[in-house]
């Protein structure tokens, strides 16, 4: 791992907008449910990179030509927010458009790779809504240009308006559309008719109501956080497997599970206090999840220990996790109707929250034929308890032996030292990483 100043990594930034290529409409607006409300805090930041041989097929030029017809589509992703005399925040669709910025570096693509991943969040705006709500974009594309004639496009992708899954969606649609094809799964804009009745329970464990942010919407932390991430591979992962579970069980574990139960363990062992017993669970629901339907439709439980997690072995931890966890969906959008919709929570980091991306179609970005070399994923505005982010790997990342994951995990700053001596105890950091 290559350790660099981040200044001047990144420099020539050019600002500019595409909106839709024709017009909405003059009155066309969007109330967003109380579950879109609940995530306004936390936003997501994806990078693809590109050989210089697929970037010949993502000129500036030939993706604002893509965003411009795409958007005719997602519409939403070019509207503005604004408040009702409620306070209640509503998206008026005005095609104020998504913002483009486009960078250079001088550095090659390999060269950035090989360096600290901490890096990545200079080739995703890390712009967020507010404090001006009707001049915040919520969507934000960066094109950078290696020294090698490789690029990066950069996703920021405001969480209000869809899960990992919905982002991820929206940008393979736009490959789709520059390679002269039909998206497969055009965004469904359908308003669920579901009203939720005001009820004086308290909020669900999943979710931690923080003080008022007013129009800026970023999670206020008590510390600093840092992301921590690395690759888990085919091999790593059948020997954990072997350790934990045994030659006849290694198949009734699911990897996301038992994955989090090792990160559970070794997050207790470090932090100071108590130990973190109640986690939350965020994954993909493919039953409520429509084609195409741009949304936050994800499953979003707690599991609470009622036994030491550092003592604990971890298949009863990876066991814990797959059998008490339930579905507090409905919870929090109750919660949000209490207040209309005003007040401020934060899910992610509300308590530690493990969140499973291996269903994503991150490397679903194809154009002309070329799909990305790699994908990184992360997440801004976590809480103080931080989260930890389970990513599919490349597809010739597993060694031939199946495939791998990618790991981030994010939490204050104090922990992550520590943390990485745990993780090298139980084999999922290798000796050679993240020296």
């Amino acid at each position: 791992m290559v350790l660099a100043s981040q200044e001047n990594l990144v420099y020539g930034i050019k600002l500019s907008s595409v909106g839709p290529g024709r017009i909405t409409g003059s009155d066309v607006v969007h109330d967003p449910s109380g579950m879109d409300l609940a995530m306004k805090l936390h936003y997501l930041r994806g990078v693809y990179f590109f050989s210089s041989q697929a970037a010949q097929g993502l000129t500036i030029v030939r993706l604002k030509e893509a965003t411009f017809t795409w958007l005719n589509v997602h519409y939403r992703a070019c509207g503005r927010f604004r408040r009702s005399e409620s306070g209640r925040p509503y998206l008026k669709c005005n095609d104020c458009g998504v913002r483009f910025l486009e960078a250079q570096c001088d550095k090659t693509i390999e060269e950035w790779l090989e360096m600290d991943l901490s890096h990545q969040k200079l080739l995703a705006s890390n712009q967020v809504i507010g404090p001006e709500l009707f001049f915040s974009p919520l969507v934000l594309f960066q094109v950078t240009h290696f020294r090698c004639g490789g690029m990066s496009l950069g996703l920021s992708w405001a969480h209000v308006l869809g899960d990992a899954f919905a982002a991820s969606d929206f940008i393979n649609g736009l490959g789709q559309i520059m390679s002269a094809l039909q998206p497969n799964r055009l965004p469904n804009y359908t308003t669920s008719n579901t009203k939720f009745q005001k009820l004086e329970n308290p909020p669900p464990l999943s979710i931690k109501q923080v003080n008022p942010v007013g129009d800026h919407w970023i999670t206020p932390n008590n510390c600093k956080m840092e992301t921590l991430s690395f690759p888990i591979t085919a091999t790593q992962l059948n020997k954990l497997q072997f350790k934990i579970l045994g030659q006849n069980q290694i198949d009734q574990m699911p990897i996301f599970e038992l994955i989090s139960a090792i990160i559970w363990q070794c997050v207790a062992k470090v932090r100071e206090g108590s130990e973190p017993k109640l986690v939350t669970i965020c994954k993909n629901d493919p039953k409520e999840r429509t084609r195409g339907e741009c949304s936050n439709s994800q499953i979003i439980s707690t599991v609470k220990a009622d036994f030491s997690i550092t003592d604990a072995d971890p298949k009863k931890l990876a066991t814990l996790l797959v059998k008490q966890a339930g579905n507090e969906r409905s919870q929090i959008e109750e919660a949000m109707e209490n207040d209309n919709g005003v007040a401020d929570f934060v899910v992610y980091g509300a308590n530690l929250t493990f969140v499973n991306w291996e269903d994503a179609d991150f490397y679903g970005l194809e154009v002309k034929g070329h799909k990305p070399v790699c994908v990184h994923y992360n997440m801004q505005g976590v809480g103080d308890e931080g989260a930890v982010l389970l990513l599919p790997g490349p597809k010739d990342f597993g060694e031939g032996r199946g495939e791998g994951r990618v790991v981030n995990i994010i939490l204050p700053e104090k922990e992550v030292f520590g943390l990485k001596s745990e993780l090298r105890k139980n084999d999922l950091l290798l000796e050679n990483e993240l020296e």
